[in-house]
């Protein structure tokens, strides 16, 4: 049972890691506070709300004049957007960045990191109703009633009890080169603060050049794959799993090619299908089901991206840098959640997480920004 004074305490020793870190080059003079701003922030991502709704609703809550049926901004909400409008995207990085920096400091402070860690990487998608030639958006599968998207790369840790997300990059496309790119962007920039085990990489990820790249980092690595006819001509009759050599390819220009070992071991559901990966770990029939049981860990990132969304404002917002601003903030917040976790657990989340993002929530705007 954890107490409510120690849940509190937590919860605002988790929020000093992000809100001072956070400025909006807004001017002395300004209307509005910094600290104005950090409350509609707040509202807005642990409500899933707009900016307008966030900011009315601040403005009641301290009994100032607010017409709630007018469809003209809200000025505090229009402060705030005008500010996020004119950040730098590098700037907003370097704040964001510095927050990270903070959270790692005080996880190696507690001994709170596992010497060794295994990270997986994916694309969150935030799908986007504007224009297709807006800038940062892509063209991506149908989906919500769109088929485009601001796309961000993240990597996140998938150790039981710290899933933390460690890295993002936005995505410029979503082609070979580009995930080539973010693959080698997020694993060095995650080496900085990790030593990684594995790292696990779901289908989209199936492609020879950035296999090709995770061999040319030194690093062990399971990835999703789409079998070929020339894989499940492997698959024996009566087979259980398949262990095998095997040269992934591409033949059109630019060419490539790089070896793998591949294996395939029985759907969990269903008995007429298997599961296939490529890897260079060695791996033997005996430790197939093994490694195929490690790689589903990985679906802790889809977990990740679920509770990533109880803490994403909503915006229709076509200017970039209000999107960045906007996730990177709900990236944070996760990860103050789950390290609100850790401490009130004793150094590991529980399968059930103790404090709910709903109490964190109400826990970390009773105790302010500063």
């Amino acid at each position: 049972m954890v107490e409510t004074a120690e849940a509190t305490q937590v919860c605002r020793a988790a929020s000093t890691l992000v809100y001072p870190a956070l400025e909006f080059d807004r001017k002395p003079c300004g209307t509005y506070t910094r600290e104005d701003f950090l409350e509609v922030l707040s509202r807005i991502a642990f409500d899933q709300e707009f900016a307008n709704t966030g900011g009315k609703t601040v403005q009641l809550d301290r009994s100032d004049p607010v017409d709630i049926t007018s469809t003209a901004r809200n000025p505090l909400a229009k402060s705030l957007l005008y500010h996020l409008r004119q950040l730098d995207v590098d700037a907003i990085d370097v704040q964001f960045d510095g927050v990270r920096d903070r959270l790692f400091q005080t996880l190696r402070s507690l001994r709170l990191l596992p010497p060794r860690v295994d990270v997986a990487i994916d694309l969150h998608q935030w799908r986007f109703y504007g224009s297709a030639d807006t800038e940062h958006v892509l063209i991506t599968y149908p989906d919500l009633g769109t088929n485009r998207a601001y796309c961000f790369a993240t990597l996140c840790i998938v150790a039981p009890g710290v899933r933390f997300t460690l890295a993002v990059l936005p995505m410029e496309a979503n082609d070979f080169r580009a995930k080539q790119e973010a693959v080698r962007s997020l694993i060095l920039e995650a080496r900085r603060y990790v030593s990684i085990r594995h790292v696990y990489l779901d289908r989209g990820f199936y492609q020879v050049h950035v296999v090709k790249e995770l061999d040319r980092l030194n690093i062990d690595f399971i990835v999703r794959a789409r079998p070929s006819p020339g894989m499940k001509g492997r698959l024996s009759a009566g087979a259980e799993t398949v262990v095998d050599a095997y040269q992934m390819q591409r033949k059109r220009p630019p060419t490539a090619s790089v070896d793998v070992t591949v294996f395939a071991v029985p759907h969990r559901t269903n008995e007429d299908e298997h599961v296939w990966f490529v890897t260079n770990i060695d791996v033997e029939s005996e430790t197939a089901r093994a490694y195929a049981a490690a790689f589903r860990r990985r679906w802790g990132i889809e977990t990740s991206y679920r509770q990533i969304g109880d803490f994403l404002a909503r915006t229709s917002s076509p200017t970039f840098s209000v999107r960045l601003f906007y996730f990177l903030f709900a990236v944070s917040l996760y990860n103050l959640w789950v390290l609100a976790n850790v401490l009130v657990s004793g150094g590991s989340i529980p399968r059930k997480p103790q404090i709910s993002t709903r109490i964190f929530r109400t826990l970390v705007i009773a105790q302010g920004y500063g």
